[in-house]
C-alpha cells in the first residue's frame, strides 16, 4: 500500500541518514543557526536520487500528485510552489493565444494581466456584480457569460475568480451549463475556497460544479507554507500537455521541498479531520456573526452579499462587517483593532473590516474579536462616516493588448495632458477595485476628469507609479 506522505517520509528519511551533503542548497543542511529555521533546512534538500524531480514527477512527487488529485475529485492535480499565480499564468499561456479573446472580469486579480501579458490573449471583460452600498465587487453571471459568447463565439475560454476576496461565491454549475454549450473551457481561479472540499457546510468546489480547470492557493485557507498551491485538471483536460508544460516552463527549477511536503501533509490533514473542523468553524462562523450583529452601530453583511446578483453561497470564515453604524471609517476601526487589541484583519476599506478566520481558531479568537468589536464600537457611537462613492465609468477603447502595452515604452505626462492618450499603467479605485483604465486603453476627456476627482476625493488608488495621480504613464504609438 503507497505511503500516505511519501514526499514527507522520504525527506524525513534523507534527513536522518547523516549523508554529507555536498550538493545544493549551500546551507548543507545545517548551515541555518537559528532554531526557528534549523530544522526547516534539515528538509531543505534539492533533487537528489529518491527524491523525485517536480518537472518530470516519476516518484515520490507523482504519488503524492495523485493523492491529491483523489482528494480533490480532480482528473489530475499540478504542484506550483510559485503560489496561485504559477497556476493561472500557465493556463493563459497553454490555453490562449496571440490576438485570441479570453472572456475575465474587469476586477480579476493582477495575476490575470501577467497571464494576458505572457500569452498574448485580448480580454473581453465580463461586467462585475457590486453590492451598491458597500461598494465592492463580487460575481459574474451565467447570463452575461452567454451574452458574451454570443458576441464573441471564437473566444478562446472563460476565466474568473470564485469565491471573491469577500466570499461570495459564483453560481458556478450555471455557468458551466453555459460554457459546456458553446464549448469553451470554463477556468476559476479558486485561491481562497481550497477548503470547500472538504466540508458540504461550505460552498461547492468548482471543480465539482462543473470547472474544467480549478487553481487553489492552499495556502491562503490550509495549513501549507506560504506560495503552495495546486492547479487541478478536469477529466476533460487531465492529458493536456500544454498545460503541463506551460507549468513546467514558469516554474523554479529549485522547488522548495519544505513547501511540496507542507501541501501532502495538509492535503493528509484534511482528509483526516477537515470536516469536523470545518463544521466546528461554521458552528463558531454561525454564533458570532449574530452577536456581532447585535453590536449596536456594526452588522455582518450576509444579507447584502446574498442579493448581489449572481451571488450562489458564502464561505462562513469569511466575515465582512460594516462599520458604517460607528463615528469611524473602516481604516480607523482595523486600526483600532491593531492598536489596542492586537488584532490585525485581512483587510479594511472605507466601510468594511474583513476577518478571515481559519479552521485553526478557538472559541476564544472568535469571542476575542467580537468583545474588540463590542468595545470599538462602544467607543465610537454615531453615524459613520460614508465613504467617497466610487460609480463605474464605461469601459474604454482598446487600442493595445495587455502584452503589446506591456512591451511599449511609457513616458509620464501630467493628468491633465493624458487626454487622448494610450494608458501605459492601470489605474483603479478601491473599492470596488475595477480598474477604470488598463494599459492599452485609450483616455477621454472624461476619464482625465475622473481620475482628477478621485484624486481630491481621497480615494484609495491603486497600480499607479504616481499614487497622488499628479502625472499619469502613457504609451506613444510610433508614427
Amino acid at each position: 500500500m503507497p505511503q500516505a506522505t511519501p514526499i514527507y517520509s522520504a525527506l524525513k528519511a534523507y534527513a536522518g541518514k547523516d549523508f554529507l551533503r555536498l550538493h545544493m542548497p549551500g546551507h548543507a543542511g545545517k548551515g541555518i543557526k537559528q532554531q526557528e529555521l534549523s530544522a526547516f533546512a534539515s528538509l531543505d534538500v534539492t533533487e537528489v536520487p529518491g527524491l523525485d524531480d517536480l518537472h518530470l514527477p516519476a516518484g515520490i512527487i507523482q504519488q503524492s500528485q495523485e493523492l491529491l488529485a483523489r482528494a480533490f475529485a480532480a482528473g489530475d492535480s499540478c504542484f506550483l510552489v510559485n503560489g496561485a499565480t504559477e497556476g493561472i499564468h500557465a493556463l493563459f499561456l497553454a490555453l490562449g493565444s496571440e490576438g485570441k479573446k479570453i472572456l475575465l472580469p474587469r476586477n480579476a486579480h493582477r495575476s490575470f494581466y501577467g497571464g494576458m501579458v505572457l500569452s498574448g490573449a485580448m480580454p473581453v471583460y465580463i461586467p462585475v456584480q457590486t453590492e451598491p452600498g458597500l461598494g465592492i465587487a463580487l460575481a459574474v453571471t451565467a447570463e452575461d457569460i452567454d451574452r458574451l459568447l454570443r458576441r464573441n463565439p471564437e473566444a478562446e475560454a472563460v476565466f474568473f475568480a470564485s469565491p471573491s476576496y469577500y466570499g461570495t461565491t459564483c453560481d458556478i454549475a450555471a455557468i458551466a451549463a453555459v460554457t459546456r454549450t458553446w464549448g469553451k473551457n470554463l477556468l476559476v481561479d479558486e485561491a481562497h475556497g481550497a477548503h470547500f472540499s472538504f466540508s458540504k457546510l461550505y460552498p461547492q468546489p468548482a471543480l465539482r460544479s462543473g470547472a474544467d480547470a480549478v487553481v487553489n492557493g492552499l495556502h491562503k485557507t490550509l495549513p501549507v507554507l506560504n506560495q503552495g498551491a495546486v492547479l487541478h485538471l478536469s477529466a476533460s483536460l487531465a492529458d493536456n500537455s500544454r498545460i503541463r508544460k506551460a507549468a513546467s516552463l514558469l516554474a523554479t527549477t529549485s522547488p522548495s521541498y519544505p513547501v511540496l511536503a507542507s501541501i501532502e501533509l495538509a492535503r493528509q490533514f484534511m482528509e483526516e479531520n477537515g470536516e469536523s473542523l470545518l463544521e466546528r468553524a461554521y458552528e463558531f462562523s454561525r454564533h458570532y456573526r449574530c452577536q456581532i450583529n447585535h453590536i449596536t452601530g456594526l452588522k455582518t453583511c450576509e444579507q447584502e452579499l446574498r442579493e448581489v446578483t449572481g451571488v450562489a453561497q458564502l464561505d462562513p470564515l469569511k466575515v465582512l462587517v460594516s462599520v458604517q453604524g460607528t463615528a469611524l471609517n473602516g481604516y480607523q476601526f482595523a486600526s483600532q483593532l491593531r492598536d489596542k487589541h492586537r488584532i490585525q484583519v485581512e483587510l479594511e476599506d472605507s466601510n468594511v473590516i474583513l476577518a478571515m478566520f481559519s479552521i485553526f481558531h478557538e472559541a476564544q479568537d472568535w469571542k476575542r474579536f467580537y468583545q474588540a468589536l463590542e468595545d470599538i464600537a462602544y467607543s465610537y457611537p454615531g453615524q459613520g462616516r460614508k465613504s467617497v462613492k466610487v460609480e463605474l465609468n464605461p469601459l474604454p477603447p482598446m487600442l493595445l493588448s495587455p502584452r503589446q502595452a506591456f512591451m511599449a515604452p511609457c513616458r509620464r505626462v501630467a493628468l491633465k495632458d493624458g487626454v487622448n492618450q494610450i494608458a501605459g499603467e492601470m489605474i483603479a479605485a478601491y473599492p470596488p477595485g475595477i480598474p477604470c483604465i488598463l494599459p492599452g486603453e485609450l483616455i477621454s476627456r472624461e476619464m482625465i476628469d475622473y481620475l482628477a476627482y478621485l484624486s481630491r476625493s481621497g480615494a484609495r488608488i491603486q497600480g499607479p507609479e504616481d499614487a497622488a495621480l499628479n502625472y499619469i504613464n502613457i504609451i506613444d504609438l510610433p508614427s
